[in-house]
């Protein structure tokens, strides 16, 4: 007997009734559009209250939110670079009154050795700052003293406050002359990964007026404080973000978004996401961070002595990761180049030796093409040890999680199409379901889950069709009569990445 959602059996009225079921309608795998969200600090300047969530739907909208230069606006902008099409949005934090923040400084001293020429220029020149990889050339004219060189470059500098996160001043303590600091547009020990250096390329040079001892430079640091991180997760609520970045590599924000995203891809919630962040160091110090973390929902790529400062490497990474993981979850990323990321010095460059140390430290690595373009080596996850301290690969590299959170959402897409949303009841195998009924048995449901997994094979998601037809278990509930226990076994596909030969040659 058919039966009917909307048409009363019960009806006398004579007439054509037709009724619309949508349950047997999805046949392929159903459109998956991901969402991503970044956290970072906010300047004062921006239009938007902090602690709110925004959508940025374009270029530069994050600059008139948050402040030209400020940590989230950049991450925004390097974003949309890098992916301009996965639906972004942004959530401004802040450092509270009580954690008394402090902004990190740099140096730059001009000194008397300008030139041989008495302490003031001998020659005109172009001197080649880069501040945070954005480069500022500053015109420097013969016959200058340092003060004029100095407030030269200050004022030059402060032309560039637009593209740059911090501001130059004439005054201040670092230097007994010609002195001038750098101070970063925000408070926080994050300021501190900030970069100032002359002549990145390796045609610049000092203009000839500037001898071997006339400029120094002292790195950014003093800054002091994180945010706390933790109200961002009451704001974002129960909306889903499966791409989440920060520019923070402290112990406390690392683990309140860890803890966020592990609660997150339990089956309960089910709103998986993935975590990405960058770290600035030697190889030790990424090689020790990556030791303290063990989280299969976090990618942390680390790097020495670039221009840039995580916060820009973490938001480019995570673009191009979610652009070609919606795209193709068990793809490998390899060789996929982050637009607008200048790379380290070849001398500051971390060997494939060095390189390979990260990988077994939950460090994701990256290397450097001919063109001199930053492109992703391997992109792992901080996952390293199971639960009792022995070595687990099974959640090293991110397409894992990738594949199984996309086969996780076409499967309950499936299931809840086909037979909760349309009400079915629930009978044994032996039932004899009749052609148009809302019944379903577990060899129904069984039948249904091969059909999904085979167009998930065809799509390149997993292998081995045959053995996960043989092992998978779909059972009534003994205790639940209204339940169906399902054992999926899916074999994933892998991604081809390393190809060892041995070339036996014959003289």
């Amino acid at each position: 007997m058919i039966q009917f959602n909307n048409i009363p059996t019960t009806i006398r009225t004579p007439g054509a009734y037709v009724e619309i079921d949508n349950s047997r309608a999805l046949k392929g795998l159903v459109q998956n559009p991901h969402k991503a969200l970044i956290i970072g600090q906010g300047l004062s300047t921006g239009t938007k209250p902090h602690e709110l969530l925004y959508a940025i739907s374009r270029d530069g909208l994050a600059d008139s939110y948050f402040g030209t230069g400020s940590p989230i606006a950049r991450m925004c902008n390097i974003f949309k670079e890098n992916n301009p099409n996965t639906e972004l949005y942004a959530i401004a934090v802040s450092i509270s009154a009580t954690a008394a923040g402090v902004k990190a400084s740099a140096g730059i001293a001009f000194s008397t050795a300008l030139s041989t020429n008495g302490g003031s220029c001998g020659g005109a020149g172009t001197l080649y700052m880069y501040v945070n990889g954005t480069e500022i050339p500053i015109a420097i004219t013969s016959g200058w003293s340092v003060e004029d060189v100095q407030s030269h470059t200050a004022t030059t500098i402060n032309l560039k406050s637009a593209y740059i996160p911090c501001i130059a001043s004439n005054g201040g303590s670092k230097y007994s002359d010609g002195e001038m600091v750098l101070i970063a547009k925000y408070s926080g020990s994050i300021g501190n990964a900030l970069d100032v250096r002359v002549n990145y390329y390796d045609w610049q040079s000092l203009p000839a007026a500037f001898s071997g001892d006339s400029i120094y430079i002292t790195n950014f640091a003093g800054g002091t404080s994180q945010p706390d991180i933790d109200p961002v997760w009451d704001i974002v609520g129960d909306e889903q973000f499966h791409y989440i970045v920060m520019p923070y590599d402290a112990a406390t924000q690392l683990t309140s978004l860890e803890d966020e995203l592990d609660d997150r891809f339990g089956p309960m919630i089910d709103m998986q996401g993935h975590g990405f962040c960058a770290t600035r160091g030697t190889n030790a110090a990424c090689t020790t961070l990556g030791n303290t973390r063990n989280n299969q929902h976090n990618t942390i790529i680390g790097y020495y002595d670039a221009p840039q400062d995580p916060c820009e490497w973490a938001a480019a990474l995570a673009a191009v990761a979610a652009k070609n993981l919606n795209n193709d979850p068990a793809r490998p990323l390899h060789g996929l180049k982050l637009k607008g990321i200048l790379p380290p010095p070849k001398e500051s460059r971390f060997t494939r030796a060095e390189r390979d140390v990260l990988l077994y430290d939950g460090i994701a690595t990256f290397t450097v093409a001919r063109d001199g373009s930053v492109q992703i080596e391997r992109c792992i996850t901080t996952y390293q040890t199971n639960t009792v301290g022995g070595a687990d690969p099974s959640y090293l590299d991110i397409q894992t999680l990738a594949t199984l959170n996309e086969i996780r959402y076409q499967y309950k897409t499936r299931m809840l199409n086909r037979f909760i949303a349309p009400r079915f009841k629930l009978a044994d195998d032996t039932f004899p379901v009749q052609p148009g009924s809302y019944v379903a048995t577990p060899n129904l449901v069984k039948q249904e889950c091969i059909a999904l997994f085979t167009l998930l094979r065809d799509e390149g998601l997993i292998e081995n069709l045959d053995e996960f037809v043989e092992n998978i278990v779909v059972e009534r509930n003994t205790t639940d009569r209204n339940r169906v226990d399902v054992l999926l076994p899916p074999d994933l596909i892998n991604q081809f990445i390393i190809l060892a030969t041995n070339l036996q040659f014959i003289l």
